[in-house]
């Protein structure tokens, strides 16, 4: 009797760690991978070989606790640190911040890249976590009381309160 295997679909979260790799790989020399307990950040150096050391954020979410041993720089662990958010599910900053990333006045990565992340399904356009309105012009990041992630502009018509 012969035994056949069922193809499972990858689910997004993977679909997005594989694009969020490609687009790590333009910027850093590492990966992310989903581990049981969490999401790993991996690189190699030469005084400690290969290191992974699991995403988690105090007081904030662009810089983990371990951010003085990344050796990113600012830019770099802000824009990590979205990835990781997207392949979560969790509310993230628009297409528009990567566009800028890749900008001649920021050169991070390559336009590829956001394209990159356009295809993979990356939003270009986000909900204000405080209102729930789509964030036109300027925006801000929101972190309180369990919630988190891109608001409004201190000058919407939002004026960053939580609706309850």
């Amino acid at each position: 009797m012969t035994q056949t295997k069922t193809s499972r679909k990858p689910d997004l979260g993977s679909l997005r760690c594989s694009t969020a790799n490609r687009v790590l790989a333009t910027f850093f020399d590492g990966r992310i991978e989903q581990r049981k307990g969490g999401m790993y950040v991996c690189w190699s150096n030469k005084w400690q070989g290969d290191v992974a050391k699991r995403w988690q954020c105090r007081g904030q979410d662009f810089y983990p606790v371990w951010h003085h041993k990344y050796p990113g720089g600012g830019t770099s662990s802000t824009a990590l640190s979205q990835l990781i958010r997207w392949i979560q599910g969790k509310p993230v900053l628009p297409i528009s911040t990567w566009q800028m990333w890749a900008s001649e006045r920021c050169k991070l990565l390559p336009q590829s890249a956001v394209d990159e992340l356009l295809e993979g399904g990356y939003p270009q356009h986000v909900d204000c976590v405080l209102c729930g309105n789509q964030i036109v012009g300027g925006l801000d990041w929101w972190n309180l009381d369990g919630v988190s992630g891109p608001c409004c502009g201190w000058t919407s018509v939002c004026r960053q309160k939580v609706s309850r």
